[in-house]
Formats: structure tokens, C-alpha cells, sequence
């Protein structure tokens, strides 16, 4: 089987049988630090990591659709190791479009409005998450300006170059595509143009300002989907929070079942309705305590599940026999003060995963700067004959 064959094959698994099931080896994705550090460790340099992309750029473990797109495809680690094409996201804009520029640059920092019409402050001379400074989206007049932006006119425009050969290119393709990304949710966008203080505010003082975000976005992203959809077959889609933090979900069960549940719903039946039977939703942080809420509206899986946030593959899969999980493993086990003994009890739970079925193992985010080439290679090639007797069965 191809990439996209086994990422299938694993998420739509009958109950019990694994005949037809070939589970990939894959990885979420790497720092542009962590390889660089790597290329000083043993690894052997196949693809050059730009002078412009910082250690703290990601660069994707996938086959992108483009040369170039928003992050580089790693060319370096996946061949060393025999690792299969991870979801490859599908380019959209989930902007309004809005003039990007520069506000103020100096020696130590850059002040700029993106084209969510953010302004943000970043470091000059390192990769960090900017500080926002100030958000457009503050309350009913600023949204009723903001919200021109999301027109279904703007639909065909919002199509990646040279469609027609795009559509031909990804016909017979050997790796899986997500149509969704980063604010593509219903926490993630309006959080992300009204700030995190001004929206847990109005979810309070204005549930109808949040409802209607909501209601614009989605409407939006069925129309967007449903174009894309008419000509590509993708393989999922993903409904993008960042929803969660170590102590768990940043809104309350009732705020989510108020504003995300009904959300959630029309995206899953829509994605039945065009032939994707595989929602996944992607958020950082403890999400255990979310996964019941989610799993009820129809979403059939989730990643990349911290083990630092005290997320418990186990318990979950108990709980949720069915619901289809990707990561999950721990990266402080591949920490220059680890040891093999460490990664071995972490991939004891790994295997015992991987009989349970509907579970594709990576590291529980992107390989960060922390972890050394040689505990990765120790970690990667166990897993990999894990994954390989486990196939052969």
C-alpha cells in the first residue's frame, strides 16, 4: 500500500479485522532547529534547510502539493527511516484578504498587521509566536464591517493557481490530503480575530456576537469545502481549535455544546453528504475531558494527544473504542537526559495501542530541538519493526 492507501486503511478499520489494515510509519513533523541539529549528529544532509527558515520554523513530515508552500516538506529524516507521506494539508485562505504590512521594524523586533488585520509583535532575529497587539473584531459594528470579507463571492478566487492541472496532478496521488487547518475552527477563528480576552468576554456578555461568527464562518467554509470538493476527492477533514492547554479545555462543556456542538454537526453531516467519512479535530493540550463532547457530534478522531498535558492513550482508547487517534508519543523520551530504557516503556503502550486498532503512532507534535539524533534513531527504527510485525500478522 501507498501513504494514502494506509492512512485508510488504518482509520476505517472493521472492529477486530486487520487483515486489510497496514499500518504507516509517519511523523507529524520536525523543528528546522531539531534538524539542524541532527545534520551535527549524523544525519546525512539530502536537502539543504534555508538560511531564512529559523529553528523555530516547523518543516512538515508530508508531501506538499506545491514546491513551495507555507512549510517546507522534509527530504532529510524521512528517507533514513522509510517514513510514509503524513496528511498533507489542502492551501486555503480562511482570511479576509486584508493588506498585509509592516508597521515599525527595528533591530530587535517588527510590528505588522497580517491579513487577518492582526497587528502583532515579533522578535527580529528569532521564531516565536507573535504577541498580538490589537485584533479588528471587538464588538457588533466591527464585525459587521469584518464579516464583508467571508462573501461566498470570494470563493473561486480563493482557488490555489492552475487549478485545472492541480486537479489532474492530485487525481492518482499517493498521499493523504486535509481539507482544514490553522483557524479553521470554531474557537480558532473568532478567537483568532477578537483576541483570547475579548472572546471569552463575549461569550458571556454577547453569546449572539460569538453565534453569528460562528454561523458566517461556517456557512463560509461549507461553500469553500463544497468547491473544493467538487473537483478534488480529499481524505478527511480537519476542524483546527488549539482548544486546550495543560489544565485542560479553555471554554466550558456548556459553552461548547452552545457555540462548537451545533458547528460541529452541520460540518459532519455536510462531509457525509459529499462522500469524507473521516473528521478529525487537532488541539494542543489536555483533551480528554473534550473528547465526549466531540466524539457526540460525529467527528470520528483526533491529534496530536501531549503526553506532557497528561493525556492517557490508554484510558482513552477504553472509553472511546472507536475513535480514531494519531500520535501520542511522548517526545521527552528522545531528551538527551532519556535512555532507552524510557523509550522502550513508552512504546510498551505504543504496541498495546496498536492492537486496539484505529491508531496511527508519531511523536506527540513536531520533533523539537530537545531530542537527540541518536534517541530518535533508537525510538524510530523500534518503532518501525513494531509497526512491521504488527503488519505481517
Amino acid at each position: 500500500m501507498n501513504s494514502r492507501e494506509k492512512f485508510l486503511s488504518v482509520m476505517r478499520m472493521d472492529d477486530g479485522n486487520y487483515q486489510d489494515v497496514d499500518i504507516p510509519k509517519v511523523e507529524f513533523g520536525y523543528w528546522a532547529g531539531t534538524i539542524r541539529r541532527w545534520l551535527n549528529e549524523g544525519l546525512e544532509e539530502r536537502q539543504e534547510v534555508p538560511d531564512n527558515i529559523s529553528d523555530g520554523i516547523a518543516i512538515m513530515a508530508n508531501k506538499n502539493i506545491y514546491e513551495k508552500m507555507e512549510k517546507l516538506g522534509d527530504k532529510n529524516v524521512q528517507p533514513v527511516f522509510g517514513l510514509d507521506q503524513y496528511l498533507t494539508k489542502f492551501p486555503v485562505d480562511y482570511s479576509p484578504r486584508l493588506e498585509e504590512k509592516v508597521i515599525k521594524k527595528t533591530d530587535t523586533h517588527i510590528i505588522y498587521k497580517d491579513s487577518y488585520g492582526v497587528v502583532n509583535k515579533s522578535s527580529a532575529t528569532m521564531t516565536s509566536l507573535p504577541l498580538e497587539l490589537e485584533n479588528p473584531v471587538k464588538d457588533w459594528e466591527s464585525w459587521e464591517e469584518y464579516k464583508q470579507g467571508y462573501s461566498l463571492d470570494t470563493i473561486e478566487d480563493r482557488l490555489p493557481p492552475d487549478w485545472d492541472d492541480l486537479v489532474k496532478r492530485l487525481k492518482d496521488r499517493d498521499f493523504p490530503i486535509r481539507l482544514g487547518g490553522t483557524n479553521g475552527g470554531f474557537l480558532g477563528f473568532p478567537r483568532q480575530i477578537m483576541g483570547l480576552n475579548t472572546y471569552f468576554l463575549k461569550l458571556f456578555d454577547e453569546p449572539d456576537l460569538i453565534n453569528d461568527i460562528c454561523e458566517t464562518f461556517l456557512n463560509f467554509l461549507l461553500a469553500y469545502y463544497d468547491r473544493i470538493i467538487k473537483d478534488i476527492k480529499v481524505d478527511c477533514i480537519l476542524i483546527w481549535e488549539d482548544m486546550a492547554g495543560k489544565g485542560g479545555s479553555l471554554i466550558s462543556p456548556d459553552h461548547f455544546k452552545e457555540f462548537l456542538t451545533p458547528r460541529y454537526k452541520k460540518m459532519v453531516s455536510f462531509a457525509h453528504d459529499v462522500g469524507v467519512d473521516i473528521i478529525l479535530t487537532d488541539s494542543d493540550g489536555y483533551v480528554e475531558d473534550l473528547i465526549p463532547l466531540i466524539a457526540e457530534t460525529g467527528v470520528t478522531g483526533m491529534y496530536p494527544f501531549e503526553r506532557a498535558a497528561g493525556n492517557d492513550l490508554l484510558r482513552i482508547r477504553k472509553e472511546f473504542p472507536d475513535f480514531q487517534i494519531m500520535g501520542g508519543i511522548d517526545k521527552k523520551i528522545l531528551f538527551k537526559d532519556s535512555n532507552k530504557n524510557r523509550i522502550d516503556e513508552e512504546l510498551a503502550i505504543t504496541e498495546k495501542m496498536l492492537e486496539k486498532g484505529r491508531y496511527i503512532p508519531h511523536i506527540d507534535h513536531f520533533v523539537s530541538q530537545d531530542c537527540t539524533y541518536e534517541n530518535f534513531t533508537y525510538y524510530r527504527n523500534k518503532l518501525n519493526k513494531m509497526v512491521d510485525d504488527f503488519n505481517m500478522k
